[in-house]
């Protein structure tokens, strides 16, 4: 695999990678934002639903209103409400009486508050449902629940909303999200390195396939190329001699034949070890004649060298049988022999040398 189409490859992993964790990262803010801001204005919610329901808190504004005076309470001899206790008396938490025609009724009841709410308007259409309320002009947040007034405590009120300020919850919700912004953005700067690193390792696999496939090819060429020069060697001598019988040719056939038998036992060799994921053969080994091996296996390799006047030498020194695979020494030894023509000039000496150093058994 080229430097080029390597590196393409790599930044296509890498791309990959730093895509999917930035998807991840956004995803994983997005949700995690929406939880906090959902479970963040939930007790404002629960708060602002239970005041619509608590009778005694609507009748004590009312009676604010009709007596133009601010600071009624609940009388002492008379018990709270039920499910009311005062600490739903909140500084933050506003009730706006209005008309049918949107007009505040309780205005002096607000006090200063009013200068605040001033800009505030009726938004009869959605009653009885919680929405946020936006006041620019004063830089003011709430939560909202208008319902219609269904009893017949004033005839003047026809709606009454409640308000809840969440400015400290949007603040607290804004700082937060600078957070998870920031955190969101290291970790995503992280996650580049591990995506570097990613790319690295899966590239490993594919340049380790390609060294295999480069290494089988040039074994398949060495393998093959050998056996057919002996046969087409043989052949061509065979022609310079019509006149002799199959007999008297019978050394050479008799070679041609076995080089072919041998060169179907290569492909079909090349063929399992290009099949099979660990590019791994199983060993068989067995007793050999070291000597009959190897004038076996160099007697092509003497003829194609005088052909490229080239000499070769032979010297065996192993008198004894050996235990090893001779299909696959037979490969390798023709690997070497076959270089060692293809590297050497004419006139050059070729030797091999059989020696037995510190030997032991193949178990």
């Amino acid at each position: 695999m080229n430097h080029e189409l390597s590196n393409k490859q790599r930044i296509r992993f890498f791309l990959t990678s730093a895509s999917a964790f930035a998807a991840l990262f956004v995803l994983l803010g997005i949700i995690v934002f929406q939880l906090l801001q959902v479970s963040a204005y939930n007790q404002t919610d629960m708060s602002l639903s239970e005041m619509t329901t608590n009778r005694t808190l609507i009748e004590r504004e009312i009676s604010r209103l009709n007596q133009s005076d601010p600071f009624i309470d609940f009388p002492l001899d008379k018990p709270f409400p039920e499910g009311f206790t005062p600490q739903e008396e909140l500084f933050n938490t506003q009730i706006i009486l209005w008309t049918e025609n949107g007009e505040i009724l309780n205005k002096e009841v607000l006090g200063g508050r009013y200068t605040q709410l001033n800009t505030l308007t009726l938004d009869a259409t959605k009653l009885n449902e919680i929405i946020p309320v936006v006041l620019a002009e004063s830089n003011l947040s709430f939560r909202s629940i208008t319902i219609e007034n269904s009893e017949s405590l004033s005839s003047e009120v026809a709606y009454i909303q409640f308000l809840t300020n969440t400015n400290q919850i949007d603040d607290s919700l804004t700082t937060f999200q600078w957070i998870l912004f920031v955190c969101m953005f290291i970790f995503w700067l992280i996650s580049l390195g591990v995506s570097v690193f990613s790319s690295k390792m899966n590239m490993k696999p594919l340049l380790l396939a390609w060294q295999k496939q480069q290494e089988f090819v040039e074994n398949a060429s060495h393998e093959l190329r050998t056996p057919l020069t002996i046969i087409q060697n043989n052949l061509q001598h065979l022609f310079t001699r019509p006149n002799q019988t199959i007999l008297e040719q019978s050394p050479r056939i008799a070679q041609a034949l076995s080089e072919t038998r041998r060169l179907t036992n290569l492909t079909n060799d090349l063929l399992l070890i290009a099949r099979s994921d660990g590019n791994q053969a199983t060993i068989q080994p067995e007793e050999t004649d070291i000597d009959r091996f190897l004038e076996q296996l160099i007697q092509p390799f003497v003829e194609i060298a005088e052909m490229q006047d080239k000499t070769f030498h032979f010297t065996n020194e192993i008198s004894e049988p050996l235990s090893f695979d001779a299909s696959k020494i037979h490969q390798v030894l023709v690997i070497l022999l076959d270089n060692a023509l293809k590297y050497t000039q004419a006139k050059d000496e070729i030797q091999l040398v059989a020696k037995q150093i510190n030997w032991a058994p193949l178990l």
